[in-house]
């Protein structure tokens, strides 16, 4: 074995606040000071130099590294070992000092904040740093790792995952005297009873400290707390009180000491690297930072990667098995370290509203993000590949674009987002960020009813409303969910974003904000067997709403699943209107009466997407949508050519000549209330997305209804053409959504599934109706602009 003339050093150093000090980790303190020592908090500093590398691995008894103290204590020890790295982490303690952050938000946990206390902790850190490098010594390192399943517990799920291991890192001298041990585990320091709560304390880590240089006499103990997000400590001895606190710090002690007893230490080669690197959107973006550190440190074979915040176990195993995978053959995270950038949770767990995930505000990728930037960093890794944007992006003097999505679920996301990130960063504006700016969407309760009116509650309000939306991603297939990473990452945008503008019409209902959000998505109709003479089926619906953002018709070509056309929005990952190449079509319309909809599971559109991409039969798609339990205040028509259209899921898009055999169509309208789902026929050959008789009398939709219903009784075949007439009809009484089409009318659209055809048009800058265009899913035979402002192919 080469030599390295390797060195360390240990040494702690006590930062324990003066009394009266505010204490961090707890919103009910309020910020009030402390009122007793229980045990005194450390600062623990380990120095390693291989003749190469050098490094200063410290770990404190805070809750955080915050950006203040870590700028200060490299001001003040950055001259200690010139060249020498200093890595800080925090074991997450939570009777610990606070006072140290300056921003507003986080006073209420950390209390008012102290200069003079953010300058003693430095110093004492700094201090702590200065003599483990005036104790260097030739040393020699080993690591070791054990198992455990007594002494945490998942505290996200019962019986969820926890992180079995117990990493350690043995420092030795010449003559095999211990200089160092740390310990690397994961669970939150978070033991002590209320009772205590304004004590000052190092929580378990300290009786851990004490327990293990009692038995390894000479050495400094340092603990490295893990992916620690959903973890805490179990109770293995069924202690209450401090004993409970004494009893885990020592039985991690005990059998930490007995594995560095067995563990070989040798001159081993040191890596170290260090990154800023900005963080995904976030719309916490006020109080939270846009770009944070990562930090790894090789000691030979094993890989300390050290992550700011707190991630959970499952992050935690995914980054140790991708390290194993690279060969190396062990694999610590370090959770605390240079930063707090709060919870990091695994896309599985976004969507349940739970503490940890409330606190995780960068997007359900964090796991990935924190993968990439570790396998740019690590001496064995590479970077991430990251997929190509778009060639170019649509032309802005449009109405109406006509685009091409196709590959796995984020690419398609990511070409949406890409391709109109303008736009859909105008749409957050307009449904998310004025209703907030106006006060529409902030709750009348509490401290939003409370607050002074010159504090600007939006920046506060945006990240809460996102966490309110995410258990509606419950119930989200993956493809979807990915394609909405996919179409934020294109954007630009946070994801909760992205996702709140997919929920805009659910939050506009709950809140009863007419103006966010006013369309009912108005008019659809069907004629089915004679009445649609040849078609067997067509179905027409005008979607009506608030002008703004370009109709864009999507030809979505996934990698697997169904082809088929949506017509929406820019920022609209979802169908309200839509048809796919098996013929089915589904189209949602809006119905209070049935109630509000529900924030138990994805909105509507995006239900209906899944319909689009997984239905060959009319059943297939009633079973998808009977499966969704909580969708209520919605009709949705839904047709299908008889049997299910395209020879196999996901064959080539049916065309002209090569269409569907005539076996029959059927069409219903799901009417999805409150009590349930109740399907209604067609009468007559016909079926309107509502029952005038159904209606209130007199009401705007009762009008129009009965005037759709009169128009395709006038017709013994109501053939495409006739269906295209009726829809651009605009008799009946002026102003208003009595019409059938009116000021409001976004767009009308024809679906004739025989054909593989959708007619599509929006109003003239006059607001008079456009000429229709027309599309087939073999490839358009007329065309809008394209991405790039041509003719598509």
């Amino acid at each position: 074995m080469a030599a390295f003339a390797m060195e360390a050093g240990a040494a702690k150093v006590d930062i324990s606040p003066p009394l009266g000090t505010p204490l961090n980790g707890y919103l009910e303190r309020w910020g009030r000071g402390a009122l007793s020592v229980h045990d005194p908090i450390w600062a623990r500093s380990l120095y390693l130099d291989d003749g190469q590398t050098a490094v200063f691995l410290v770990s404190a008894d805070l809750c955080v590294i915050n950006r203040e103290l870590r700028d200060k204590v490299i001001e003040l020890a950055g001259k200690t070992a010139p060249g020498a790295h200093i890595i800080l982490t925090a074991t997450h303690n939570h009777n610990g000092p606070g006072g140290m952050v300056k921003g507003l938000l986080f006073r209420s946990i950390s209390g008012r904040y102290m200069p003079e206390m953010l300058d003693a902790e430095a110093q004492g850190i700094a201090d702590a740093i200065a003599k483990s490098y005036a104790s260097r010594k030739r040393a020699v390192v080993g690591f070791g790792a054990i198992s455990q399943n007594d002494l945490s517990v998942n505290r996200m799920e019962s019986g969820g995952p926890i992180d079995p291991q117990i990493g350690i890192l043995r420092v030795e001298d010449a003559d095999g005297a211990p200089i160092a041990i740390a310990t690397n585990f994961a669970a939150h320091p978070t033991t002590i009873g209320k009772e205590d709560g304004l004590s000052i304390s190092a929580d378990f880590p300290g009786y851990y400290y004490q327990t293990l240089e009692a038995l390894a006499t000479g050495c400094v103990a340092l603990y490295l707390n893990g992916a620690v997000g959903d973890q805490s400590c179990a109770n293995p001895e069924n202690k209450e009180g401090w004993e409970r606190t004494e009893s885990i710090g020592r039985l991690l002690a005990q059998r930490v000491s007995v594995a560095a007893e067995h563990i070989i230490c040798g001159e081993t080669p040191l890596h170290y690297a260090s990154a800023e690197r900005a963080l995904p959107p976030t719309l916490a973006s006020s109080f939270l930072p846009a770009s944070t550190f990562l930090s790894v440190l090789e000691i030979g074979d094993v890989a300390f990667m050290f992550t700011p915040g707190e991630p959970c176990a499952e992050i935690g195993s995914r980054l140790r098995l991708e390290a194993f995978a690279l060969g190396y053959t062990a694999q610590c995270t370090v959770g605390l370290a240079e930063d707090h950038c709060m919870y990091f949770v695994p896309q599985a767990n976004y969507a349940r509203l739970s503490y940890e995930s409330a606190m995780s505000f960068y997007g359900p990728g964090m796991d990935e993000w924190l993968s990439e930037g570790f396998a740019g960093l690590l001496s064995r890794g590479k970077p991430a590949d990251k997929p190509a944007p778009p060639a170019a992006a649509p032309r802005e003097d449009a109405s109406m674009y006509f685009v091409r999505l196709s590959g796995a679920p984020y690419a398609m996301g990511y070409q949406r987002g890409a391709a109109f990130k303008r736009a859909i960063g105008e749409a957050f504006q307009q449904l998310i960020v004025g209703p907030c700016d106006t006060g529409a969407l902030i709750p009348d309760t509490g401290w939003w009813k409370q607050a002074p009116g010159f504090i600007n509650v939006t920046p506060m309000a945006l990240p809460r409303l996102g966490i309110g939306a995410r258990p509606m991603l419950a119930g989200l297939p993956a493809p979807l969910f990915d394609d909405m990473r996919g179409m934020a990452d294109g954007a630009g945008i946070a994801f909760d974003a992205a996702w709140l503008l997919q929920c805009a019409p659910v939050l506009a209902e709950q809140a009863n904000v007419a103006e966010l959000y006013r369309s009912q998505f108005c008019t659809v109709f069907a004629t089915v067997g004679d009445r649609a003479g040849a078609d067997d089926l067509l179905v027409g619906r005008n979607f009506d709403g608030m002008p703004g953002a370009p109709i864009v018709v999507y030809e979505m070509q996934p990698d697997a699943g169904r082809r088929y056309f949506e017509v929406g929005f820019p920022w609209s990952a979802g169908a309200y209107s839509g048809m796919n190449d098996a013929g089915v079509v589904v189209c949602a319309e809006r119905t209070p009466e049935l109630g509000a909809p529900s924030l138990d599971g994805p909105p509507v559109d995006l239900l209906l997407r899944q319909v689009l991409e997984q239905s060959a039969t009319l059943n297939d798609a009633l079973a998808i949508l009977n499966a969704a339990a909580y969708l209520r205040g919605y009709h949705i028509l839904v047709g299908a050519l008889e049997p299910g259209g395209a020879a196999s899921s996901g064959a080539s898009a049916t065309a002209k000549g090569s269409a569907v055999p005539a076996t029959g169509a059927k069409a219903c309208v799901a009417e999805c209330g409150p009590n349930g789902k109740i399907i209604r026929q067609p009468d007559d050959g016909m079926l309107l997305g509502q029952l005038p008789s159904a209606l209130e009398p007199g009401s705007e939709a009762a009008v129009r209804y009965a005037h759709a219903e009169q128009l395709l009784r006038t017709k013994r075949i109501a053939a495409a053409e006739a269906m295209r007439e009726f829809l651009q009809n605009a008799e009946g009484p002026e102003g208003g959504r009595a019409r059938i089409y009116n000021g409001d009318t976004r767009y009308s659209v024809v679906f004739e599934p025989r054909e593989g055809r959708i007619s599509v048009a929006c109003p003239r800058p006059d607001g008079s109706p456009g000429a229709y265009q027309s599309y087939e899913l073999a490839g358009a035979s007329t065309v809008l602009p394209s991405l790039d402002g041509e003719a598509a192919p």
